[in-house]
């Protein structure tokens, strides 16, 4: 009879389901320069739509959040090299990048658009941009769109290292477009005082790789943290922590259908 328990026991303990790894804390790797995703104040705080998810998903997994600035274009390298634990920095699920790092469940929905001066006739494609200058994030899929169906075409691409940048290029004349996420381009800047002499310049780009789902990357040697933040992204959806969140910045739906 002892023998038949304690195999009984074995057996139970061996097909039940493991704990979920707990997470003290969770550092992640941000931008700064791309509002109002990630905003850098004055005072060296960083705020902003991912900073308010990410705390939001920290505090669902009793989890610390800790924020490492770092500059958008070796968000990936910096990543493995295991400098932070995630990046929320509106990163787009694209192939390419999976073949890098592992994403969550996306947290958003991103499109693509141009931008230029209201009196511009520019459309997002290379007949009407040849001979022009576009302004693009340094390391974006925004950028390795731009260079892969424009610059080949007498269109000049110029990266910067913040998008914040690249509007104030665009202000002062030194680039005719910018190209990047109609959310960020809406909320930081044609709906600004600083934008109100540009708008939209044709309609969103229909390309999966610039306008798609966006997501936090996490190390692929991290499934646990992968899986930890599905479930607390799940978890904030339901209890309408997200839609408060998101209602502080937009006046519309950016999760998607």
């Amino acid at each position: 009879m002892k023998i038949r328990l304690a195999a009984l026991l074995a057996c139970m303990a061996l097909s039940a389901p493991l704990a979920a790894q707990q997470f003290d804390t969770i550092s992640f790797g941000v931008d700064g320069g791309y509002p109002p995703f990630d905003v850098l104040a004055p005072s060296g705080e960083i705020t902003g739509f991912d900073i308010d998810i990410a705390n939001a998903l920290c505090t669902q997994l009793k989890a610390k959040c800790v924020f490492v600035k770092q500059p958008f274009e070796s968000m990936i390298a910096a990543l493995n090299a295991h400098k932070f634990d995630a990046i929320i920095a509106s990163l787009n699920i694209t192939d390419e990048r999976k073949k890098e790092v592992d994403f969550t469940d996306r947290y958003y929905r991103s499109a693509a658009q141009l931008v230029a001066r209201k009196s511009s006739p520019l459309l997002p494609d290379a007949a009407s941009l040849k001979g022009k200058t576009v302004g693009v994030q340094t390391g974006s899929t925004h950028e390795a769109f731009a260079k892969a169906n424009w610059a080949n075409h007498g269109v000049k691409i110029v990266g910067y290292a913040n998008q914040d940048n690249v509007y104030l290029d665009l202000l002062s004349g030194r680039i005719d477009a910018a190209l990047q996420d109609n959310i960020q381009a809406a909320t930081g800047f044609i709906d600004t005082p600083r934008g109100q002499k540009f708008a939209f310049a044709g309609p969103v780009i229909q390309d999966g790789g610039i306008s798609s789902d966006v997501g936090i990357a996490v190390n692929k040697d991290n499934p646990a943290l992968r899986d930890a933040l599905n479930g607390a992204i799940k978890a904030i959806r339901a209890d309408g922590t997200y839609d408060a969140i998101q209602k502080k910045y937009f006046s519309f739906d950016i999760y998607g259908k």
